[in-house]
């Protein structure tokens, strides 16, 4: 019997051998543990201690290693455009230098301070910026400029110039003496004009009639005759117009006649009065070309005339008021 049971131990113990670790020997349960508080030592909540990564055990004989995420690439963020909410209001864009041709939209500081205001105070303008008034007047100036180097240039040719007036007179005596009359007709100045002055020669041819002497009883027929003129030139060429001022002193031949009382008139010595004259004449230029060496330009005129004596009987000083129509080219 005891033989028997000798052989018992060893293969019980053969069995144990045989089964696997985990079942062979279980592990003992951890004692448990209550958390204390490092800073006062007593028992209570406290932070949970950082535990270290398990160490991976080496897979048993015969089981697959799981697959490891060791040398994998880290994920990456989504660069796809999260979804508009539909219910959102859309949001502008700014533009992009392909959508406006190349050049770069200006931001609200460069659009109400202007251009230079992105750019370095060294390649800003240093001239600051004009005001309208300084702007129109600065235009004004700039077209001066140009229309006085073309009228008056540089080096100040001598030009042919010539009016050609169409005018009316009517005449009135100084103090008590009796002269009084109308005369119509036309005069003519033939000249040159420069810079700043000119000259030229008048012509004047009037008829009318003017009563002088005692009861008014002697007249003058006509005024024929003229002399010298100075004028302002080309300095009175403004621009697209002109102002033309002149001074003179003519020299007439007057025929005269006495009315009879029974009728009719009698020849009498004609007469040779003596004044002098100032004449304006204001207008248009009609066409102000660079390329062209005369300007023509049509106007009004006004005029003065003084007849201080005569040469030849006795005429009273009297004086001519003078309204013209006129052409003028040079």
């Amino acid at each position: 019997m005891l033989a028997l049971w000798r052989p018992l131990p060893a293969g019980l113990a053969l069995l144990v051998a045989a089964l696997p670790p985990a079942v062979a020997a279980a592990p003992a349960a951890a004692p448990i543990q209550r958390p204390t508080n490092a800073v006062s030592g007593t028992s209570g909540p406290a932070p949970a201690p950082v535990e270290p990564a398990p160490a991976t055990a080496p897979p048993a004989e015969g089981v697959p290693a799981p697959p490891s995420d060791a040398g994998a690439n880290p994920p990456q963020p989504s660069t796809e455009p999260a979804p508009a909410d539909p219910g959102a209001a859309p949001v502008a864009q700014p533009a992009t230098p392909a959508e406006t041709g190349g050049a770069q939209t200006p931001g609200l500081a460069e659009s109400l301070l202007g251009p230079s205001v992105n750019q370095h105070p060294t390649k800003r303008p240093s001239q600051p910026v004009q005001t309208e008034a300084e702007a129109a007047a600065a235009e004004d100036a700039a077209v001066a400029a140009v229309y006085r180097d073309l009228f008056r240039p540089k080096h100040n040719p001598g030009r042919f110039h010539i009016v050609a007036r169409a005018q009316y007179s009517i005449g009135s005596s100084f103090g008590n003496s009796a002269l009084s009359g109308r005369t119509g007709g036309a005069q003519v100045d033939i000249g040159q004009s420069f810079n700043f002055i000119g000259y030229a020669l008048t012509l004047r041819g009037e008829g009318g009639t003017i009563d002088f002497g005692a009861n008014g009883r002697s007249q003058m027929t006509g005024l024929l005759g003229g002399g010298p003129t100075l004028t302002l030139g080309r300095l009175g060429f403004l621009q697209r117009g002109y102002l033309d001022f002149r001074v003179g002193y003519d020299f007439f031949f007057a025929p005269t006649r006495e009315r009879l009382l029974e009728g009719g008139a009698a020849r009498l010595p004609a007469m040779l009065p003596h004044g002098p004259r100032a004449q304006l004449n204001l207008g248009l230029l009609l066409s102000p070309d660079r390329s062209r060496k005369l300007f023509h330009g049509v106007g009004l005129g006004l005029g003065y005339q003084v007849l201080v004596g005569s040469f030849r009987g006795d005429l009273p000083p009297s004086q001519f008021l003078q309204f013209a129509l006129h052409y003028s080219g040079g």
